[in-house]
């Protein structure tokens, strides 16, 4: 079987895994579980203490995602559309335990966790999704709008407005 892993290939994999996975919440509204448009992990290939421009965090390092991560993150999609959420987060931990650095799987695993009604390990695995994304302001702020919806699920309000703030301050970077 031939296979192509050029950087278009991966970018159109990568819109697909992370589209139309949803869940419905209590009013019956349909939100992502998986999100749509989920930015793509900061590349690693630097040291640390080097934080590079704006444009390079939040471009699309797509082509850089080892092929069987992006198909578990595609794969993790497709069982959260059927409602296996408990599959989905199994097919995010193998993506995780091949690219543990990866801070958008952290992310996914977290919005699963979180559908799951399992706030408090949502709120974590979105803790260490932003410990993996320093200077990815994009990446931090979808981090802190979930740790918030945890933390409403969870009836600390006023922790759900201070992470709400936050994000709403990463936002504006």
């Amino acid at each position: 079987m031939k296979t192509f892993a050029g950087p278009i290939l991966c970018c159109v994999v990568m819109l697909l895994a992370v589209q139309g996975c949803s869940t419905t919440t209590s009013t019956g509204t349909t939100r992502p579980v998986i999100e749509k448009g989920s930015p793509a992990p900061v590349v690693r290939d630097r040291p640390a203490s080097v934080t590079p421009p704006r444009e390079q965090v939040e471009a699309p390092a797509v082509a850089t995602q080892p092929p069987a991560v992006l198909a578990l993150l595609e794969h993790a999609e497709q069982q959260a559309n059927a409602g296996d959420l408990e599959s989905s987060a199994a097919s995010l931990e193998r993506a995780i335990r091949i690219n543990p650095g990866n801070a958008v799987l952290w992310y996914h695993l977290a919005t699963v966790r979180l559908a799951q009604g399992e706030a408090l390990q949502a709120e974590q695995l979105a803790v260490k999704s932003s410990s993996l994304a320093p200077g990815n302001t994009i990446q931090q702020a979808r981090n802190w709008k979930l740790i918030a919806a945890a933390r409403r699920q969870r009836s600390d309000l006023k922790g759900a407005n201070a992470a709400e703030q936050r994000a709403r301050e990463l936002e504006r970077r």
